[in-house]
């Protein structure tokens, strides 16, 4: 069921700070930057090699990017594991007994995903994505 993991999402302030450590110092290059209005979001996602990550900039207070770091601080936000079936993932997820927190996935930027809740995997939240 699960492939891969498709990237990592990191809670940043301040996407241009964030971006000049991680493409400066670290090596990483711009694949493309965007606003996310689902999630209240400007995203930068980055890679290098198969590593890839996106830098996640609150636009709005009241996005959960911006309560996470109200809450935990910048840092990783969530991992993304790929599928090869969205749909069927989520249902063998639920009859697992895992919570799914978006019962109609959303799609953006070409991708398609929904999350498992945190307090079902030990704090973690997972994206999932096809």
């Amino acid at each position: 069921m699960i492939t891969a993991i498709d990237r990592v999402g990191i809670a940043v302030k301040d996407l241009e700070s964030a971006l000049k450590v991680y493409v400066e110092k670290m090596g990483f290059e711009v694949d493309k930057i965007y606003v996310n209005e689902v999630e209240g979001v400007r995203t930068a996602v980055i890679r290098s090699g198969e590593c890839v990550i996106e830098l996640i900039q609150p636009v709005s207070d009241d996005s959960p990017v911006a309560r996470f770091i109200e809450k935990r601080g910048e840092g990783i936000n969530y991992v993304s594991l790929r599928v090869d079936n969205l749909e069927e993932a989520l249902k063998e997820f639920r009859e697992r007994g895992l919570k799914v927190v978006r019962e109609t996935p959303t799609s953006i930027e070409g991708r398609k995903y929904s999350f498992l809740h945190p307090r079902d995997t030990f704090g973690v939240l997972f994206e999932i994505t096809e």
